[in-house]
């Protein structure tokens, strides 16, 4: 029987082109002219290229979303616009990893493939036949896809996060706020930005902020913020309905932060002014943040290179003999003289730490939910061979009163991030050579 992928990997298929849903292809009439045979470049970012086909294929699963999201949008011009800029946006960030030396090591890369089989109730082996089945070379599109996603994600940690600043009296004010609010709410805050260059005229200046009066004359009058944000917004969530996601109050950046504190659900805010333009936010919805146990498990990590190890139902039995004498620490660190003919670089980082239970595989929950502390795992098959974990330990710890102190210099972070981020992805795309021949 043929086995029903959840919509979180459907969305990650349809990045590649891959389940095309049949509403889908019927809207494509309504949203693209017919392509001809011979592809043509819409966009050059740097020395990387935007292909008509692409734009097309994100432009119509763009669409499909927003459908099931039950906003039809009418402007597919505006739609068209927004997601190229986007995609310009993708290889802006891409050719900055690259110009950087950044990469993503493929040991990382096949952790996230198989967690995403995992999520599927799927082998890694059946997700890839599943995908080339779908479409010629599918499951290495795949592969590149999640790759991009990845290395966007750790240039974003590097060049912005990394570097935000904090000072110690920014932590203490943060758990002062939290031990007088003695409570943590979290809001789905929506967003929406018409930007300025660094140095604008008076005249851009005064184009923007009419703009945005009657953008938010439009929003009082009772549009929906999500369309005008897809049609309108230059922030980078645009193409999302402007919405940033779930967020404590003291996450929330920090010109917004007074209006935010004064706003109720479904209310939109006065125009906001910062140094990348003029802002409207406004709070879609609110939650209170409860307290929370968790398990951890302080895990060692030892991997026996094999070419065909998914292919294998079993391990080999002398692999299993030497995992089930494993009785101890010095016993697993052992295995390194067992296995003498292993690249020392391939398990150079055994010691994993404590990681939550909710980080691990539903496959490694499984295996530790029955093994004691002190004892291996079975060797278990992943695409570079077999590995075999080791529980060192396990802790139940309270998710909320967890190191207070870390937990508030990485609000006061994450606050400040915010506030960078679209700054920093600007000035990456004015640095670039970006020409737009669509």
């Amino acid at each position: 029987m043929k086995r029903k992928l959840n919509a979180a990997m459907l969305s990650v298929l349809s990045l590649i082109g891959l389940s095309t849903p049949p509403s889908t292809l019927l809207a494509a009439e309504a949203i693209a002219p017919q392509e001809a045979l011979v592809d043509k470049i819409v966009a050059v970012v740097n020395d990387r290229i935007i292909l008509r086909s692409e734009l097309n294929r994100k432009l119509l699963q763009k669409a499909e979303e927003l459908r099931a999201q039950n906003m039809n949008i009418e402007d597919t011009q505006a739609l068209r616009a927004q997601v190229l800029d986007s995609m310009i946006l993708e290889a802006v960030q891409l050719s900055r990893a690259e110009q950087t030396g950044m990469k993503i090591a493929d040991e990382e890369l096949n952790q996230q493939m198989e967690a995403i089989a995992q999520q599927n109730n799927l082998s890694l082996l059946d997700l890839r036949n599943r995908l080339n089945l779908e479409s010629d070379d599918g499951f290495n599109k795949l592969r590149e896809q999640i790759r991009n996603q990845m290395l966007i994600q750790k240039l974003r940690q590097r060049e912005v996060i990394d570097r935000t600043q904090i000072t110690e009296s920014e932590i203490n004010n943060y758990l002062n706020r939290m031990t007088l609010a003695n409570k943590y709410r979290e809001i789905q805050l929506q967003h929406l930005l018409v930007a300025l260059p660094e140095s604008a005229s008076q005249q851009q200046r005064k184009q923007a902020l009419d703009k945005i009066t009657k953008l938010r004359e439009r929003l009082l009058q009772g549009e929906d913020f999500a369309q005008l944000a897809v049609r309108f917004s230059d922030g980078s969530r645009a193409l999302d309905g402007g919405n940033l996601g779930w967020m404590q109050d003291s996450e929330v950046p920090t010109f917004f932060a007074k209006q935010v504190a004064n706003l109720k659900k479904g209310e939109v805010s006065e125009i906001i002014q910062s140094p990348s333009g003029f802002h409207l936010v406004k709070i879609a919805n609110e939650r209170q943040a409860g307290t929370q146990q968790i398990d951890e498990f302080h895990l060692y990590r030892f991997l026996v290179l094999s070419d065909d190890a998914l292919q294998q139902t079993q391990a080999p039995s002398s692999l299993i003999k030497i995992a089930q004498e494993i009785g101890g620490l010095n016993d697993f660190e052992a295995l390194n003289q067992t296995f003498a003919d292993i690249p020392k670089d391939v398990n150079a980082n055994r010691d994993l730490g404590w990681i939550a239970q909710t980080q691990l595989t539903p496959e490694l929950q499984s295996v530790l939910a029955t093994l004691e502390v002190g004892r291996a795992s079975l060797p278990l098959a992943t695409e570079n061979g077999w590995t075999i974990f080791y529980l060192d330990g396990v802790r139940t710890v309270n998710q909320d009163a967890q190191d207070k102190k870390e937990e508030a210099a990485q609000a006061v972070r994450a606050r400040k991030a915010n506030e960078m981020f679209d700054l920093w992805l600007r000035r990456l795309k004015d640095e670039a050579f970006i020409k737009i021949t669509l």
